[in-house]
Protein backbone atom coordinates (compact mmCIF):
# COMPACT_ATOMS: atom_id res chain seq x y z
CA UNK A 1 0.00 0.00 0.00
CA UNK A 2 1.23 3.57 -0.97
CA UNK A 3 1.01 6.39 1.68
CA UNK A 4 0.58 9.92 0.24
CA UNK A 5 3.07 12.50 1.21
CA UNK A 6 1.98 14.88 4.02
CA UNK A 7 1.66 18.56 3.50
CA UNK A 8 4.30 20.69 5.14
CA UNK A 9 3.12 22.60 8.33
CA UNK A 10 4.06 26.29 8.66
CA UNK A 11 4.81 26.60 12.35
CA UNK A 12 5.57 30.36 12.23
CA UNK A 13 2.12 31.25 10.87
CA UNK A 14 0.40 29.22 13.51
CA UNK A 15 2.30 30.94 16.28
CA UNK A 16 1.67 34.46 14.87
CA UNK A 17 -2.08 33.86 14.27
CA UNK A 18 -4.51 36.00 16.37
CA UNK A 19 -6.53 34.31 19.20
CA UNK A 20 -10.22 33.71 18.39
CA UNK A 21 -12.77 35.86 20.32
CA UNK A 22 -14.30 34.23 23.44
CA UNK A 23 -17.81 32.79 23.11
CA UNK A 24 -20.70 34.94 24.36
CA UNK A 25 -21.95 33.92 27.77
CA UNK A 26 -25.61 33.00 28.15
CA UNK A 27 -27.57 35.27 30.51
CA UNK A 28 -27.90 33.74 34.02
CA UNK A 29 -31.40 32.92 35.08
CA UNK A 30 -31.85 33.09 38.85
CA UNK A 31 -32.91 29.79 40.18
CA UNK A 32 -36.54 29.45 41.19
CA UNK A 33 -37.20 29.21 44.89
CA UNK A 34 -39.68 26.59 45.98
CA UNK A 35 -40.92 26.04 49.55
CA UNK A 36 -40.64 22.65 50.95
CA UNK A 37 -43.57 22.08 53.20
CA UNK A 38 -41.67 19.61 55.24
CA UNK A 39 -38.85 22.02 55.91
CA UNK A 40 -38.51 25.58 57.08
CA UNK A 41 -35.66 26.32 54.54
CA UNK A 42 -35.62 26.76 50.77
CA UNK A 43 -34.28 24.70 47.80
CA UNK A 44 -33.41 25.43 44.19
CA UNK A 45 -35.92 24.49 41.52
CA UNK A 46 -33.40 22.57 39.59
CA UNK A 47 -32.40 20.70 42.66
CA UNK A 48 -34.14 17.42 42.81
CA UNK A 49 -36.57 17.21 45.70
CA UNK A 50 -35.37 15.33 48.65
CA UNK A 51 -36.95 11.98 48.82
CA UNK A 52 -39.45 11.63 51.64
CA UNK A 53 -37.99 9.57 54.41
CA UNK A 54 -39.58 6.23 54.87
CA UNK A 55 -41.76 6.06 57.97
CA UNK A 56 -39.83 4.69 60.82
CA UNK A 57 -41.65 2.45 63.27
CA UNK A 58 -41.64 3.97 66.69
CA UNK A 59 -39.73 1.90 69.12
CA UNK A 60 -41.36 1.36 72.52
CA UNK A 61 -39.78 3.44 75.23
CA UNK A 62 -37.24 1.54 77.21
CA UNK A 63 -38.53 0.25 80.54
CA UNK A 64 -37.68 2.54 83.42
CA UNK A 65 -34.62 1.43 85.14
CA UNK A 66 -35.26 0.40 88.75
CA UNK A 67 -34.28 2.93 91.31
CA UNK A 68 -31.25 1.81 93.12
CA UNK A 69 -32.11 0.56 96.56
CA UNK A 70 -30.47 2.49 99.30
CA UNK A 71 -27.86 0.55 101.00
CA UNK A 72 -28.98 -0.64 104.36
CA UNK A 73 -26.78 0.45 107.08
CA UNK A 74 -25.68 -2.39 109.16
CA UNK A 75 -27.15 -1.87 112.62
CA UNK A 76 -24.75 -1.28 115.30
CA UNK A 77 -24.43 -4.10 117.74
CA UNK A 78 -26.73 -3.62 120.73
CA UNK A 79 -25.19 -3.47 124.12
CA UNK A 80 -27.33 -5.81 126.18
CA UNK A 81 -26.10 -4.20 129.34
CA UNK A 82 -27.86 -0.97 128.33
CA UNK A 83 -31.27 -2.64 127.94
CA UNK A 84 -33.58 -3.19 130.88
CA UNK A 85 -33.79 -6.80 132.00
CA UNK A 86 -36.53 -8.96 130.60
CA UNK A 87 -39.47 -9.12 132.95
CA UNK A 88 -43.11 -10.15 132.77
CA UNK A 89 -44.18 -7.13 134.85
CA UNK A 90 -45.87 -9.38 137.38
CA UNK A 91 -46.98 -7.81 140.64
CA UNK A 92 -44.49 -8.41 143.42
CA UNK A 93 -44.94 -11.66 145.36
CA UNK A 94 -46.16 -9.91 148.48
CA UNK A 95 -49.01 -8.28 146.56
CA UNK A 96 -49.90 -11.47 144.72
CA UNK A 97 -50.64 -13.16 148.05
CA UNK A 98 -51.72 -10.19 150.14
CA UNK A 99 -55.36 -11.31 150.08
CA UNK A 100 -54.36 -14.17 152.38
CA UNK A 101 -54.37 -11.64 155.20
CA UNK A 102 -58.13 -12.06 155.16
CA UNK A 103 -57.56 -15.52 156.62
CA UNK A 104 -55.69 -13.99 159.54
CA UNK A 105 -58.65 -11.68 160.10
CA UNK A 106 -60.80 -14.79 160.64
CA UNK A 107 -58.64 -16.00 163.56
CA UNK A 108 -60.69 -14.13 166.24
CA UNK A 109 -63.81 -15.78 164.81
CA UNK A 110 -62.05 -19.15 164.99
CA UNK A 111 -61.21 -18.62 168.65
CA UNK A 112 -64.67 -17.32 169.51
CA UNK A 113 -66.60 -20.14 167.86
CA UNK A 114 -64.47 -22.98 169.23
CA UNK A 115 -64.16 -21.67 172.79
CA UNK A 116 -66.83 -22.31 175.37
CA UNK A 117 -68.79 -19.28 176.43
CA UNK A 118 -68.75 -18.61 180.18
CA UNK A 119 -71.36 -15.86 180.07
CA UNK A 120 -73.99 -16.35 182.74
CA UNK A 121 -77.62 -15.44 182.13
CA UNK A 122 -78.40 -11.76 182.01
CA UNK A 123 -80.33 -11.62 185.29
CA UNK A 124 -77.55 -13.39 187.16
CA UNK A 125 -74.94 -10.99 185.83
CA UNK A 126 -77.20 -8.05 186.70
CA UNK A 127 -77.53 -9.15 190.30
CA UNK A 128 -73.80 -9.76 190.57
CA UNK A 129 -73.16 -6.28 189.23
CA UNK A 130 -75.60 -4.76 191.74
CA UNK A 131 -73.96 -6.60 194.62
CA UNK A 132 -70.68 -4.80 193.90
CA UNK A 133 -72.31 -1.53 194.91
CA UNK A 134 -72.94 -0.29 198.46
CA UNK A 135 -75.91 -1.82 200.36
CA UNK A 136 -78.18 1.24 199.94
CA UNK A 137 -77.34 1.45 196.24
CA UNK A 138 -77.88 -2.28 195.83
CA UNK A 139 -81.30 -2.09 197.41
CA UNK A 140 -82.24 0.83 195.19
CA UNK A 141 -81.19 -1.02 192.03
CA UNK A 142 -82.90 -4.30 192.87
CA UNK A 143 -86.08 -2.60 194.06
CA UNK A 144 -86.47 -0.75 190.75
CA UNK A 145 -85.58 -3.71 188.53
CA UNK A 146 -88.45 -4.76 186.28
CA UNK A 147 -87.81 -7.61 183.88
CA UNK A 148 -90.47 -6.28 181.55
CA UNK A 149 -88.56 -3.06 181.01
CA UNK A 150 -86.35 -2.56 178.00
CA UNK A 151 -82.69 -3.45 178.09
CA UNK A 152 -81.76 0.22 178.12
CA UNK A 153 -83.96 0.90 181.15
CA UNK A 154 -82.57 -2.06 183.07
CA UNK A 155 -78.92 -1.15 182.43
CA UNK A 156 -79.58 2.49 183.29
CA UNK A 157 -80.13 1.40 186.92
CA UNK A 158 -76.47 0.46 187.26
CA UNK A 159 -74.04 3.31 188.09
CA UNK A 160 -71.77 2.62 185.10
CA UNK A 161 -74.64 1.35 182.90
CA UNK A 162 -72.93 -1.94 182.24
CA UNK A 163 -72.85 -5.46 183.60
CA UNK A 164 -69.87 -7.03 185.25
CA UNK A 165 -67.24 -7.82 182.58
CA UNK A 166 -68.78 -5.55 179.93
CA UNK A 167 -66.31 -3.57 177.85
CA UNK A 168 -68.37 -0.42 177.23
CA UNK A 169 -71.25 1.33 178.96
CA UNK A 170 -74.71 1.15 177.48
CA UNK A 171 -74.71 4.75 176.26
CA UNK A 172 -71.06 4.78 175.25
CA UNK A 173 -70.07 5.99 171.79
CA UNK A 174 -66.65 4.40 171.89
CA UNK A 175 -67.74 1.76 169.37
CA UNK A 176 -67.67 4.55 166.79
CA UNK A 177 -63.97 4.99 167.52
CA UNK A 178 -63.51 1.25 167.00
CA UNK A 179 -65.31 1.59 163.68
CA UNK A 180 -63.01 4.46 162.70
CA UNK A 181 -59.94 2.39 163.56
CA UNK A 182 -61.34 -0.46 161.49
CA UNK A 183 -61.75 1.87 158.51
CA UNK A 184 -58.10 2.93 158.78
CA UNK A 185 -56.87 -0.67 158.97
CA UNK A 186 -58.92 -1.92 156.04
CA UNK A 187 -58.22 1.15 153.91
CA UNK A 188 -54.49 0.56 154.38
CA UNK A 189 -55.01 -3.06 153.35
CA UNK A 190 -56.95 -2.07 150.24
CA UNK A 191 -54.37 0.50 149.22
CA UNK A 192 -51.57 -2.05 149.47
CA UNK A 193 -53.64 -4.28 147.19
CA UNK A 194 -54.10 -1.34 144.79
CA UNK A 195 -50.47 -0.22 144.89
CA UNK A 196 -50.23 -1.03 141.18
CA UNK A 197 -52.72 1.75 140.40
CA UNK A 198 -55.81 -0.45 140.00
CA UNK A 199 -57.96 1.69 142.35
CA UNK A 200 -57.91 5.19 143.75
CA UNK A 201 -58.12 5.81 147.51
CA UNK A 202 -60.97 8.30 147.29
CA UNK A 203 -63.06 5.98 145.14
CA UNK A 204 -62.47 3.02 147.45
CA UNK A 205 -63.47 5.10 150.47
CA UNK A 206 -66.59 6.38 148.71
CA UNK A 207 -67.63 2.85 147.74
CA UNK A 208 -67.48 1.71 151.35
CA UNK A 209 -69.31 4.85 152.48
CA UNK A 210 -72.02 4.34 149.85
CA UNK A 211 -72.73 0.76 150.90
CA UNK A 212 -72.59 1.54 154.62
CA UNK A 213 -75.13 4.38 154.31
CA UNK A 214 -77.27 4.19 151.18
CA UNK A 215 -77.02 0.40 150.92
CA UNK A 216 -77.79 -0.30 154.56
CA UNK A 217 -80.56 2.31 154.54
CA UNK A 218 -82.13 0.66 151.52
CA UNK A 219 -81.93 -2.72 153.24
CA UNK A 220 -83.65 -1.39 156.37
CA UNK A 221 -86.37 0.15 154.21
CA UNK A 222 -86.97 -3.18 152.48
CA UNK A 223 -87.23 -4.91 155.85
CA UNK A 224 -89.78 -2.36 157.08
CA UNK A 225 -91.88 -2.64 153.92
CA UNK A 226 -91.70 -6.43 154.11
CA UNK A 227 -92.91 -6.36 157.70
CA UNK A 228 -95.82 -4.13 156.72
CA UNK A 229 -96.72 -6.22 153.68
CA UNK A 230 -96.34 -9.51 155.55
CA UNK A 231 -99.81 -9.32 157.04
CA UNK A 232 -101.60 -7.89 154.00
CA UNK A 233 -103.68 -9.70 151.44
CA UNK A 234 -102.56 -10.23 147.88
CA UNK A 235 -104.80 -8.42 145.45
CA UNK A 236 -104.93 -8.82 141.72
CA UNK A 237 -103.37 -5.91 139.99
CA UNK A 238 -100.48 -6.69 137.65
CA UNK A 239 -97.12 -5.27 138.70
CA UNK A 240 -98.40 -4.21 142.11
CA UNK A 241 -99.35 -7.79 142.86
CA UNK A 242 -95.85 -8.94 141.92
CA UNK A 243 -94.22 -6.32 144.16
CA UNK A 244 -96.47 -7.22 147.08
CA UNK A 245 -95.71 -10.90 146.56
CA UNK A 246 -91.97 -10.19 146.67
CA UNK A 247 -92.32 -8.28 149.94
CA UNK A 248 -94.41 -11.07 151.45
CA UNK A 249 -91.74 -13.57 150.40
CA UNK A 250 -89.06 -11.44 152.10
CA UNK A 251 -91.17 -11.21 155.25
CA UNK A 252 -91.65 -14.99 155.24
CA UNK A 253 -87.90 -15.49 154.79
CA UNK A 254 -87.01 -13.29 157.74
CA UNK A 255 -89.62 -14.96 159.93
CA UNK A 256 -88.36 -18.39 158.94
CA UNK A 257 -84.79 -17.34 159.67
CA UNK A 258 -85.46 -15.82 163.10
CA UNK A 259 -88.03 -18.23 164.47
CA UNK A 260 -86.16 -20.49 166.94
CA UNK A 261 -88.76 -23.24 166.50
CA UNK A 262 -87.97 -23.81 162.84
CA UNK A 263 -85.71 -26.63 161.79
CA UNK A 264 -82.44 -26.41 159.90
CA UNK A 265 -83.84 -26.55 156.36
CA UNK A 266 -86.51 -23.93 156.93
CA UNK A 267 -84.05 -21.68 158.73
CA UNK A 268 -81.54 -22.13 155.90
CA UNK A 269 -84.22 -21.22 153.36
CA UNK A 270 -85.09 -18.10 155.34
CA UNK A 271 -81.50 -16.96 155.84
CA UNK A 272 -80.66 -17.59 152.18
CA UNK A 273 -83.67 -15.96 150.50
CA UNK A 274 -83.94 -13.20 153.08
CA UNK A 275 -80.71 -12.18 154.78
CA UNK A 276 -78.18 -13.59 152.33
CA UNK A 277 -79.89 -12.53 149.10
CA UNK A 278 -80.72 -8.98 150.16
CA UNK A 279 -77.38 -8.24 151.81
CA UNK A 280 -75.29 -9.58 148.94
CA UNK A 281 -77.42 -7.70 146.43
CA UNK A 282 -77.02 -4.43 148.35
CA UNK A 283 -73.25 -4.91 148.49
CA UNK A 284 -73.07 -5.58 144.75
CA UNK A 285 -74.88 -2.44 143.55
CA UNK A 286 -71.68 -0.38 143.34
CA UNK A 287 -69.97 -3.23 141.51
CA UNK A 288 -72.48 -3.21 138.67
CA UNK A 289 -71.88 0.51 138.24
CA UNK A 290 -68.10 -0.08 138.15
CA UNK A 291 -68.55 -2.82 135.54
CA UNK A 292 -70.35 -0.39 133.21
CA UNK A 293 -68.07 2.60 133.86
CA UNK A 294 -64.74 0.72 133.67
CA UNK A 295 -65.36 -1.32 130.53
CA UNK A 296 -62.13 -2.74 129.17
CA UNK A 297 -60.11 -2.28 132.34
CA UNK A 298 -58.59 -4.97 134.46
CA UNK A 299 -60.26 -7.00 137.17
CA UNK A 300 -58.21 -5.86 140.16
CA UNK A 301 -59.97 -2.52 140.49
CA UNK A 302 -63.37 -4.22 140.53
CA UNK A 303 -62.08 -6.73 143.09
CA UNK A 304 -60.91 -3.97 145.44
CA UNK A 305 -64.26 -2.20 145.05
CA UNK A 306 -65.94 -5.45 146.07
CA UNK A 307 -63.77 -5.75 149.16
CA UNK A 308 -64.46 -2.13 150.09
CA UNK A 309 -68.21 -2.52 149.62
CA UNK A 310 -68.32 -5.61 151.82
CA UNK A 311 -66.13 -3.98 154.46
CA UNK A 312 -68.33 -0.88 154.51
CA UNK A 313 -71.40 -3.04 155.07
CA UNK A 314 -69.68 -5.03 157.80
CA UNK A 315 -68.54 -1.88 159.64
CA UNK A 316 -72.05 -0.39 159.53
CA UNK A 317 -73.46 -3.67 160.81
CA UNK A 318 -70.88 -3.67 163.62
CA UNK A 319 -71.92 -0.18 164.69
CA UNK A 320 -75.58 -1.18 164.85
CA UNK A 321 -74.90 -4.45 166.65
CA UNK A 322 -72.66 -2.72 169.18
CA UNK A 323 -75.24 -0.09 170.06
CA UNK A 324 -78.14 -2.58 170.25
CA UNK A 325 -76.64 -5.80 171.62
CA UNK A 326 -73.06 -5.41 172.86
CA UNK A 327 -72.67 -2.12 174.76
CA UNK A 328 -73.14 -2.63 178.47
CA UNK A 329 -73.36 -6.41 178.11
CA UNK A 330 -70.45 -8.00 176.22
CA UNK A 331 -66.72 -8.09 176.80
CA UNK A 332 -64.01 -6.83 174.44
CA UNK A 333 -63.73 -10.07 172.47
CA UNK A 334 -67.01 -9.65 170.63
CA UNK A 335 -65.91 -6.24 169.33
CA UNK A 336 -62.78 -7.80 167.83
CA UNK A 337 -64.85 -10.53 166.19
CA UNK A 338 -67.45 -8.12 164.86
CA UNK A 339 -65.13 -5.37 163.60
CA UNK A 340 -62.33 -7.59 162.31
CA UNK A 341 -63.57 -11.08 161.44
CA UNK A 342 -67.14 -10.30 160.41
CA UNK A 343 -65.99 -7.33 158.32
CA UNK A 344 -63.47 -9.60 156.60
CA UNK A 345 -66.17 -12.20 155.95
CA UNK A 346 -68.46 -9.64 154.33
CA UNK A 347 -65.50 -8.43 152.25
CA UNK A 348 -64.75 -12.00 151.16
CA UNK A 349 -68.30 -12.58 149.94
CA UNK A 350 -68.57 -9.30 148.03
CA UNK A 351 -65.03 -9.67 146.66
CA UNK A 352 -66.07 -13.05 145.25
CA UNK A 353 -69.06 -11.40 143.60
CA UNK A 354 -66.74 -8.81 142.04
CA UNK A 355 -64.39 -11.38 140.51
CA UNK A 356 -67.21 -13.59 139.23
CA UNK A 357 -68.96 -10.52 137.82
CA UNK A 358 -65.80 -9.72 135.85
CA UNK A 359 -65.61 -13.28 134.54
CA UNK A 360 -69.27 -13.27 133.46
CA UNK A 361 -69.44 -9.65 132.33
CA UNK A 362 -70.61 -10.73 128.86
CA UNK A 363 -73.94 -11.79 130.37
CA UNK A 364 -74.81 -8.11 130.79
CA UNK A 365 -73.72 -6.99 127.34
CA UNK A 366 -77.14 -7.30 125.66
CA UNK A 367 -79.33 -6.27 128.60
CA UNK A 368 -81.93 -3.73 127.50
CA UNK A 369 -84.88 -4.09 129.88
CA UNK A 370 -84.97 -4.17 133.67
CA UNK A 371 -86.29 -7.74 133.85
CA UNK A 372 -83.33 -8.97 131.81
CA UNK A 373 -81.08 -8.08 134.74
CA UNK A 374 -82.72 -10.57 137.09
CA UNK A 375 -81.19 -13.87 135.98
CA UNK A 376 -77.60 -12.61 135.37
CA UNK A 377 -77.59 -10.81 138.72
CA UNK A 378 -78.87 -13.84 140.64
CA UNK A 379 -76.37 -16.04 138.84
CA UNK A 380 -73.41 -13.81 139.75
CA UNK A 381 -74.26 -13.54 143.46
CA UNK A 382 -75.60 -17.10 143.89
CA UNK A 383 -72.61 -18.77 145.57
CA UNK A 384 -71.96 -16.00 148.16
CA UNK A 385 -75.71 -15.93 148.92
CA UNK A 386 -75.69 -19.67 149.65
CA UNK A 387 -72.54 -19.43 151.78
CA UNK A 388 -73.94 -16.46 153.67
CA UNK A 389 -77.23 -18.23 154.38
CA UNK A 390 -75.51 -21.43 155.47
CA UNK A 391 -73.15 -19.56 157.81
CA UNK A 392 -75.98 -17.69 159.55
CA UNK A 393 -78.03 -20.88 159.87
CA UNK A 394 -75.17 -22.75 161.51
CA UNK A 395 -74.69 -19.92 164.01
CA UNK A 396 -78.39 -19.94 164.84
CA UNK A 397 -78.32 -23.69 165.43
CA UNK A 398 -75.09 -23.35 167.46
CA UNK A 399 -73.19 -25.49 164.94
CA UNK A 400 -70.09 -23.41 165.50
CA UNK A 401 -67.58 -25.81 163.94
CA UNK A 402 -69.65 -26.07 160.75
CA UNK A 403 -70.06 -22.31 160.65
CA UNK A 404 -66.29 -21.94 160.90
CA UNK A 405 -65.82 -24.39 158.03
CA UNK A 406 -68.25 -22.34 155.94
CA UNK A 407 -66.28 -19.18 156.72
CA UNK A 408 -63.00 -20.73 155.54
CA UNK A 409 -64.75 -22.30 152.55
CA UNK A 410 -65.89 -18.79 151.61
CA UNK A 411 -62.28 -17.66 151.52
CA UNK A 412 -61.37 -20.77 149.54
CA UNK A 413 -63.93 -19.82 146.92
CA UNK A 414 -62.45 -16.33 146.73
CA UNK A 415 -58.90 -17.65 146.48
CA UNK A 416 -59.93 -20.02 143.67
CA UNK A 417 -61.46 -17.21 141.61
CA UNK A 418 -58.48 -14.96 142.36
CA UNK A 419 -55.94 -17.58 141.24
CA UNK A 420 -57.77 -18.20 137.95
CA UNK A 421 -57.65 -14.56 136.93
CA UNK A 422 -54.08 -14.24 138.12
CA UNK A 423 -53.13 -17.23 135.94
CA UNK A 424 -54.65 -15.47 132.93
CA UNK A 425 -52.58 -12.37 133.72
CA UNK A 426 -49.46 -14.53 134.00
CA UNK A 427 -50.00 -16.07 130.56
CA UNK A 428 -50.50 -12.66 128.98
CA UNK A 429 -47.39 -11.30 130.69
CA UNK A 430 -45.28 -14.28 129.62
CA UNK A 431 -46.33 -13.87 125.99
CA UNK A 432 -45.41 -10.19 126.12
CA UNK A 433 -42.01 -11.06 127.58
CA UNK A 434 -41.43 -13.64 124.82
CA UNK A 435 -42.20 -11.04 122.14
CA UNK A 436 -39.72 -8.67 123.73
CA UNK A 437 -37.13 -11.42 123.75
CA UNK A 438 -37.65 -12.08 120.02
CA UNK A 439 -37.35 -8.37 119.30
CA UNK A 440 -34.06 -8.12 121.13
CA UNK A 441 -32.80 -11.24 119.44
CA UNK A 442 -33.55 -9.71 116.02
CA UNK A 443 -31.68 -6.54 116.97
CA UNK A 444 -28.54 -8.53 117.66
CA UNK A 445 -28.46 -10.43 114.35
Amino acid sequence: MTVPAAEPIDLASIVLQDDPPPPEAEPEVPPAVVHKPEEDGYAFADSPPDPEPAPVAEEPPPPPSPRPKPLKKKPKPVDLASLPPLTSNDPPPWRRHLHWLLVLALVPLFVSLLSKSDDAPFIQRFIESAEQESPPERERILSRLDLDDSLDDQLSLLPRQRLRGAFLGRNSKAHWLIAGLTIVVYMAFFMFLASGGSAKPVQVLLVGLFTSTVGVGFLLLIQILAAVAGGGMIVRGGILTLILFVFKLIAFSYNAALDPENGFLLSFLGFTLGVGLLEEFVKSVALFWHRAAAEGRGWRGLFIWGLASGAGFGIAEGIMYSGNYYNGISGPGIYVVRFLSCVALHAIWSGSVAIFLYQKRDLFGAVDHWYEWIFPTLFVIAVPVLLHGLYDTCLKKEMNAVALLVAFASFGYLAFLFSRLQSVDDRIANKAMLREYERRKAMMT
